[in-house]
């Protein structure tokens, strides 16, 4: 027992021990190695010949590969142009060797986490687990996407006084960046392809003038076409580092930028391979990447000129922000810009809501009273049937620091975008589930076109017929690594035990799924069930867009066992041949993850969103909640029912009852009508069949389709009754007259 107390720091120390063993071999590796050669060539491996970053992610390309050989390179000692000292061997040293060292950090860092746990956690502290999460996903996990939103979100962000700030601080801005990103972002992959080209082109024309070569060539084991592109690759890669190193000029000449915003971003985007460099590396591997904020690497050449290398042109779009904020938070800080941060975020999480969901009310900069007349306020409240949406936009800032493992700060970090959100939304959520209206002090409508009118003030909103309330925190950040994991942000004290935790999401995240669930109900239907699953802790993801697929794809299904969980991985792949497709970044066409649903059910949750009868909502959920035979069934019933009328000149009906898995019970009618008949008959007849089908049922919430010859569409009539079951003696003798048959619930309160 002693042994296994200690065992989590035993397999720490092996794992630091083999991550120390392992970096002292890749170093070893990188002396024999031209510095620029082997970090291009490693930039290759993870990055597609074509240039483009927005392809469908791959596991085994690590972004960190090139990164940590880049800080290698600066700590190392001696020259960092090999000259002849290339070695293949060398270089696949370090391709194969860093990812090892990659994963004995991670295994080190959970191991001594455990070994920590073990002793309890602290007050102010986040668990074990949040605090790996955080690292791990730094330096093993990390895969940003969409460069295409976050572009436009910082376009958004760093305009007008904002630039202006930034460019007394800094000497450059957001477009500077932009025009080094367009420019350099597939210098390295197009030069190896454009070299590899020229080098296939000279070897045809060789081959054409010596027919010595071309028979020695078709010797080949190969063959001749195997031969040629070997030689092709070798010749394309022979001092490869010289060929990818850009001085002042050639970068100038590819940006197009003035002299002094230039020479102001490469100094403040530079690690020097000259200079003295310490702790890079430790700061690498516990989860601070240095290159995040400084992706470039220089060095003075054999001629004594200094040359560039951008070693990952993601953190030009991904660590912008990061870049900047520091500027401008420091002081004297920003007060403009940490104003147009949370208005942004704010506004484009609520366009994105309503722009999906097409809600009864969208109400922005909502300022409301309780019922002691205390003053609070909400970012954003939004109601769509009888559902309410509350949204905490928090634009908080992680900072390195937090990010790099002490646990003390993530919490502080943390508190400010999960706990006062999660606060905040369920004090509204109480306050609208209690009550029957709200007393609005001042809130903006949001239009359908996106914009806000002008500031109500002093009004009542009602809100007698909402039954649920969904809460939403959202984030400038990436918070995936935190918000799949809600019982360790229980167990850290981050979201109050017994509360219904908020959905923690980042805006491109948000943006992502209202796109993807473009059907209000399909939309509301997934917040339900990604609140089940946070509240079970049965499906763990490491990815807030696996679980929208896992929705899509598998329903997202929560009723398991609760000492079962699911852990769920690389769901996104047809989401990103979609999306970049849809953007232009990806050239074959993909189609747009669906769910399963059967034409007929289609056109009923179509016809439900564009009328909006009373349920309509509720009868969409329940629809969805089904598993797909039954709604599957049941989204074709009425058109079977009229076909089957159609034969027989009769009227035909049928009723279903279904559990859904958080317990709840709802009822489905189906009715059909012969030819002939008038509307208002076919009204009357319909209201009396399903009410007695509800009351035979015991059942509050009953959803009624009807559907009458010559006519094309779904269902024609439908009727949402959700009222209490109570005794009531003419009801009870219609159904005995009718012949239905009654629920146990009806036949154990026949006493009364």
């Amino acid at each position: 027992m002693n042994f296994l107390r200690r065992l989590p720091g035993v397999l720490g120390f092996a794992a630091s021990l083999r991550e120390r063993a392992l970096l002292r071999r890749i170093r070893r590796a990188s002396k024999r190695l031209d510095s620029f050669d082997a970090i291009a060539n490693l930039s290759l491996a993870v990055t597609p010949l074509n240039g483009q970053t927005e392809v469908p992610p791959d596991t085994d390309r690590l972004m960190a590969l090139p990164e940590l050989a880049a800080l290698i390179f600066a700590e190392g000692r001696g020259p960092h142009v090999a000259g002849d000292l290339g070695d293949s061997r060398a270089l696949s040293t370090m391709h194969s060797l860093i990812p090892g060292a990659l994963f004995a950090a991670d295994m080190r860092v959970m191991f001594s986490l455990i070994r920590a746990g073990r002793r309890g956690n602290q007050p102010g502290r986040v668990v074990p687990r949040l605090t790996h999460a955080a690292i791990s996903r730094e330096i093993f996990l990390r895969l940003p996407r969409f460069h295409d939103k976050e572009m436009q979100l910082l376009k958004e962000l760093f305009t007008g006084e904002i630039r202006q700030s930034l460019l007394d601080r800094l000497g450059f801005g957001a477009e500077e960046m932009f025009a080094v990103y367009e420019s350099l972002n597939s210098f390295v992959a197009q030069t190896a392809a454009d070299r590899i080209r020229a080098a296939a082109d000279d070897l045809d024309d060789q081959l054409a003038e010596s027919s010595e070569l071309l028979a020695h060539l078709e010797a080949h084991p190969r063959g001749i076409d195997a031969a040629k592109a070997h030689i092709a690759t070798v010749q394309g890669f022979s001092d490869f580092g010289s060929a990818v190193a850009l001085t002042f000029d050639q970068l100038k000449e590819r940006t197009g930028l003035p002299d002094a915003s230039l020479r102001a971003l490469v100094e403040r985007l530079t690690i020097d391979l000259d200079a003295e460099n310490t702790g890079l590396v430790k700061e690498f591997l516990r989860g601070d990447n240095p290159m995040r904020i400084r992706p470039f690497i220089s060095r003075t050449n054999a001629d004594g000129r200094r040359e560039w290398l951008l070693v990952q042109p993601t953190w030009l779009i991904f660590g912008m922000r990061e870049l900047f904020e520091i500027e401008l938070s420091a002081k004297p800080m920003d007060q403009s810009y940490m104003k147009q941060r949370g208005e942004l975020l704010e506004r484009r999480g609520m366009r994105a809501l309503a722009e999906a969901l097409r809600p009864d009310k969208a109400l922005v900069n909502v300022e409301y009273v309780d019922g002691q007349h205390k003053r609070f306020e909400a970012d954003g409240l939004i109601l769509v049937g009888h559902i309410a949406i509350v949204l905490e936009a928090k634009s908080n800032r992680i900072t390195p620091l937090a990010r790099s493992g002490a646990a003390e700060r993530l919490w502080l970090e943390l508190g400010p975008i999960v706990t006062k959100a999660a606060e905040q939304a369920e004090r509204l959520r109480a306050i609208i589930l209690e009550g029957s209206s709200l007393h609005i002090r001042s809130a903006s409508s949001l239009g359908t076109d996106g914009t806000l009118e002008k500031a109500r003030t002093n009004w009542d909103l009602d809100i007698s017929n909402i039954t649920d309330v969904f809460t939403i925190a959202l984030s400038l950040e990436d918070l995936n690594f935190i918000a799949t994991i809600t019982a360790e942000l229980v167990d850290s004290g981050l979201i109050q035990a017994g509360a219904s935790a908020p959905w923690i999401v980042n805006v491109h995240d948000l943006e992502i799924t209202a796109e993807l669930l473009s059907r209000p109900s399909e939309l509301v239907h997934f917040l339900s069930r990604r609140r089940r699953a946070a509240d079970k802790n049965t499906i763990l993801a490491a990815d807030e867009l696996d679980y929208v697929m896992h929705y899509i794809t598998m329903g997202l299904y929560t009723d398991k066992p609760t000492d079962a969980t699911e852990m769920v991985m690389g769901l996104n792949e047809d989401l990103d041949a979609w999306y970049f497709y849809k953007i232009g970044q990806q050239a074959v066409a993909a189609p747009k993850p669906t769910q399963p649903l059967t034409a007929d059910l289609i056109d009923t949750l179509h016809l439900l969103d564009e009328h909006r009868p009373y349920g309509w909502l509720q009868a969409s959920l329940n629809l969805l909640e089904m598993d797909l035979p039954q709604r599957n069934q049941l989204g074709s019933a009425p058109r079977q029912l009229r076909a089957a009328t159609r034969k027989d000149r009769r009227p035909h009906s049928m009723y279903s009852e279904v559990s859904a898995p958080v317990g709840e019970r709802f009822g489905f009618v189906a009715m059909s009508f012969k030819a002939g008949a008038t509307k208002k008959s076919i009204e009357a007849q319909f209201l009396q069949y399903a009410a007695l089908r509800q009351y035979a049922s015991g059942l509050g919430p009953v959803s009624a389709f009807g559907a009458w010859q010559g006519s094309q569409s779904p269902f024609d009539v439908f009727l949402h009754l959700d009222n209490e079951w109570e005794f009531d003696p003419q009801l009870d003798a219609a159904v005995t007259k009718a012949g239905l048959q009654r629920s146990e619930r009806k036949l154990a309160d026949e006493g009364r």
